[in-house]
């Protein structure tokens, strides 16, 4: 067994002759790089590598992994800024290689056990990268907050995605999707409300994590069902004028309470007959108001027809031929 004492001396020796011999090594190669007479200075790739020789020999070991990718992406940072300076400083592209190395001593850092701080800290980064990126590449266009859109749900889903937290989160998700699609609705065709389209279907996350199993009944499903139906017809009288396209959404929502009342509890015949004359009744609508001169409408209803025929003869009265 080696010393203690003799240990640390024997680190600080192989510490001092790492140091002390990747700087002659540097000097070697600056030394023959400027007098051959070659402008551009090379030397600089056999120094990166060489300085890893002190790097790990001072970290290695010393339970000092962390400071090892911290320093570490820190000498690799700065190569790729020297040479970018020294080829194109015009662009500078070193933001993005640089950007995967910062990842080592984050991840280093906080790692699994420090998650939520992580995920901050990364997203931090992430938005800030694709900022640059945006200022870079293409100054005219913004487009870094899809981006920022799609990163902000990572700490988002690891602070609130919790068992206890988990109707803040669709509470706050839903608000923040329904923002985001304002925004884009407000700077991309701010004489179009199309937002206004989906903040009913976004809402139906939070109101079903808060109403639970409570969304499975009968009385909840008809009540969200003629809320939406009133939400769309409203939309339909006061903003989106012409067509009554409204009866596309009520006709969907429709089948969720009929879907609850008769096939939920077993009344297959009942829910594809009423479902049937549902379907017909749209299809009629449509030929009326689109193209009242041309009756295609019988064409899917003879298709429809089939449905509860099926059900009857080889569901009802097969059950009735067993009992």
């Amino acid at each position: 067994m080696i010393e203690p004492n003799k240990q640390v001396k024997s680190r600080r020796y192989l510490t001092g002759f790492s140091v002390v011999g990747s700087l002659i090594t540097i000097l070697f190669f600056a030394f023959i790089n400027f007098s051959t007479g070659v402008r551009f200075p090379w030397f600089i790739f056999p120094a990166y590598a060489v300085l890893w020789w002190p790097i790990l020999t001072i970290f290695i070991g010393r339970h000092s992994m962390k400071m090892l990718s911290l320093v570490g992406s820190l000498v690799t940072v700065a190569l790729f800024v020297i040479i970018n300076y020294l080829t194109s400083w015009g662009y500078p592209w070193f933001l993005f290689p640089s950007f995967a190395i910062l990842w080592w001593p984050i991840a280093m850092l906080f790692g699994t056990k420090h998650r939520k701080v992580l995920s901050i800290v990364g997203s931090i980064v992430l938005i800030a990268f694709f900022i640059i990126t945006n200022y870079i590449t293409s100054p005219s266009v913004i487009w870094f907050y899809y981006a920022v859109f799609a990163v902000i749900w990572w700490p988002l889903s690891v602070l609130f995605a919790g068992t206890h937290t988990i109707k803040g989160y669709s509470v706050i998700g839903a608000l923040f999707i329904i923002a985001f699609l304002t925004l884009e609705n407000i700077t991309k065709s701010p004489f179009c409300p199309w937002a206004l389209l989906t903040y009913l279907p976004v809402l139906m996350w939070p109101a079903g994590v808060l109403f639970g199993r409570r969304f499975g009944k009968l009385s909840t499903a008809i009540l969200c069902s003629l809320a939406g139906i009133i939400y769309y017809a409203a939309l339909n009288i006061y903003v989106f004028h012409g067509f009554p396209w409204a009866i596309f959404p009520a006709y969907a929502l429709l089948w969720w309470p009929l879907a609850i009342a008769f096939a939920k509890r077993g009344h297959s015949l009942l829910f594809s007959a009423i479902g049937s004359l549902m379907s017909a009744a749209l299809f009629i609508a449509v030929n009326l108001l689109a193209s009242p001169h041309n009756i295609w409408a019988i064409y899917p209803i003879f298709a429809l027809i089939w449905w509860p025929l099926t059900i009857y003869y080889f569901v009802y009265r097969r059950h009735e031929v067993a009992s």
